[in-house]
């Protein structure tokens, strides 16, 4: 542990929490009580249970996951606070939150909020007094304007002409995150292309963001960390800067320090546009080609968190959302190259005025951890090893549990199919914001619904060898109709069968010969349809088999990431300062 480096992460941490008591205390100690970790948090919902109030049962309701008691709790309380306030929005419960809101004094930042979480982005600015919090959301507002990008015309430099010789260009990656501190989808195939690439000889090294991996909980060793070989780089200021811009544009200055440092001819960052700008003023300040990585639509992403359809409408037809899909497509045109992973989303970014000529399809694929899978055994012999029941055809999957996965509607076919005796049991891996309504929704399945909860990459792997089919039933969302995932392919790698809701970018993953799809938001067609596969062994290992040799011979990683040098070689070669 390098001791200064540890020292300036502490001082970053109190620096940032004692803006964000003195902005809002209510609010941090809410979002701080469930950031904890898990046993933590528990601990601190049952003590908050015993304090007198409706308030504070609330509280320990919605920290213990029981999100139906908080609700109830929140709609029948006759004495509304600022507490009650923050819970009923952070259930999603707009209009109590609302109601509330209105009937207290000095609410600005709980109403200020809800403007902002509905879209609303000029009001939510407005009823706001003068201070930080106003400045923090109207530099926000700022950065997602059409034509602002992060002030770097102090920096510009001459560069020397880029390096020749091995013909592998160099390469600097801004991301979001990263390994080891955090263990997601975008953290795995960020890590891949960067391991793809490394052993193709290209030099490669990535930066994260500004204050990572502090602003998740968590301390980097130094200011470099190496992981498998790859570097990632650390920026932690001692003290982060107070508006979103200024953040931006200090952070596009230490990316262009790091490129010069490490001498590399090209930058690569991913979605979204937060990344787009920083790396895309760094690059010009130094005169470098850069790519722009789109792995997912952020406004439709943004649309589909809301609550009820009403709210999903509402957040589509308000500015934030216009301003956060102008703003994507302005940093993609922008941008030397744009890589992304669908036929669906090409044709999206196309549609919205980016140039078709700049854009490259590199689709997800499977790591060598899933080719090198035993595949051999049988679905009930994982189980066994796991610990699980033998018995039963068991369905689900290993994903990020967030709403519009449809993982309610699997829960739903799960206890129909059941009802109309099939034995079908379920099996999901995995933590996000909608698990605590997920368990209560499975609860009368009991023993027959297992949630592990947050796994590695290699316990994903071994709950999705338990599984006799891995169904993805993502809602009927623009956004699941536009972003393919890696799950479908990764259950293909597995050789499991995989049951789809039946959408262009699932559709474009999973040949016939692979799988079964259903109409997305239909509980009981999806019922019918796993009771059908349960009952027919013979089709599941066709499909299992047929899905691994499509992906086998069309998605491993090792020959797509090769794609990647292809796009820099190009670039590099093509690219006029």
């Amino acid at each position: 542990m390098n001791l200064r480096f540890l020292a300036r992460q502490l001082t970053n941490v109190v620096v940032t929490t004692a803006g964000h008591i003195n902005d809002d205390r209510v609010f941090f100690g809410m979002q701080l009580a469930r950031r904890l970790p898990g046993p933590a948090s528990r601990f601190v919902g049952r003590a908050i249970g015993c304090l007198p109030g409706v308030a504070g049962r609330a509280a320990s309701a919605w920290l213990l996951g029981e999100e139906t008691t908080a609700k109830s709790l929140v709609a029948g309380s006759p004495a509304p606070s600022r507490l009650l306030g923050e819970i009923a929005l952070n259930l999603g419960m707009l209009d109590a939150a609302d109601r509330i809101a209105r009937s207290l004094d000095n609410a600005a930042p709980l109403r200020s909020r809800i403007l902002w979480t509905q879209g609303n982005i000029d009001e939510a600015i407005r009823v706001l007094p003068d201070g930080r919090r106003r400045q923090r959301l109207s530099a926000e507002r700022k950065s997602m304007s059409p034509g602002w990008w992060p002030d770097t015309d102090s920096y510009l430099i001459a560069r020397p002409a880029v390096r020749s010789g091995s013909g592998a260009a160099a390469s600097l990656h801004v991301l979001t995150n990263s390994l080891p501190h955090t263990r997601s989808g975008y953290a795995y195939r960020s890590h891949l292309v960067l391991s793809t690439l490394k052993d193709a000889g290209h030099q490669v090294a990535a930066v994260t963001r500004p204050s990572y991996p502090v602003t998740i909980g968590r301390l980097s060793q130094d200011t470099v960390e190496s992981v498998d070989g790859i570097e990632y780089l650390r920026d932690v200021p001692l003290r982060p800067a107070a508006t979103p811009t200024s953040r931006l544009e200090d952070q596009a200055a230490w990316i262009a320090d790091s490129a010069l440092e490490r001498q590399v001819d090209l930058l690569h960052t991913t979605t979204h546009y937060v990344n787009g700008l920083a790396t895309g003023a760094a690059a010009r300040a130094i005169g470098l080609p850069w790519v722009y990585e789109v792995r997912g639509v952020l406004e439709e992403t943004w649309a589909a968190a809301g609550s009820t359809p009403a709210d999903r409408t509402a957040r589509r037809e308000s500015r934030r959302f216009a301003m956060m899909r102008s703003k994507e497509i302005e940093v993609a045109s922008a941008a030397d190259a744009v890589i992304t992973l669908g036929e669906t989303m090409r044709e999206h970014l196309i549609a919205g005025g980016v140039p078709a000529e700049s854009i490259t399809l590199i689709p997800n694929s499977v790591s060598e951890a899933v080719v090198d899978a035993d595949v051999t055994r049988t679905p009930a012999a994982v189980r066994k090893s796991l610990g699980l029941p033998e018995d039963g055809i068991w369905v689900g999957t290993a994903a990020s549990i967030v709403g519009y996965e449809g993982l309610d509607d699997l829960v739903e076919a799960v206890i129909l199919a059941r009802r109309q005796g099939t034995d079908l049991r379920l099996l999901i891996a995995g933590d996000g914001v909608a698990l605590p309504e997920l368990r209560e929704r499975a609860a009368g399945l009991g023993e027959n619904a297992v949630f592990t909860g947050r796994v590695s990459q290699a316990q994903a792997i071994d709950y999705q060898l338990a599984l006799d089919a891995i169904v993805v039933p993502r809602k009927d969302e623009p956004v699941c109709r536009l972003v393919t995932p890696i799950k479908p392919i990764e259950a293909m790698g597995l050789a499991r069968p995989v049951v789809i809701s039946d959408l262009p970018a699932l559709r474009e993953l999973v040949p016939d010969s692979a799988g079964m799809w259903s109409p997305p938001e239909n509980p009981q067609k999806l019922a019918e349809l796993l009771s059908e596969l349960a009952f027919n062994g013979s089709a599941r290992a066709r499909f299992g088999d047929n899905g691994r040799e499509h992906v086998l011979t069309t998605r491993r990683w090792k020959e797509i990431g090769r794609r990647y040098g292809q796009v820099y070689s190009q670039l590099v070669g093509s690219f006029v300062r």
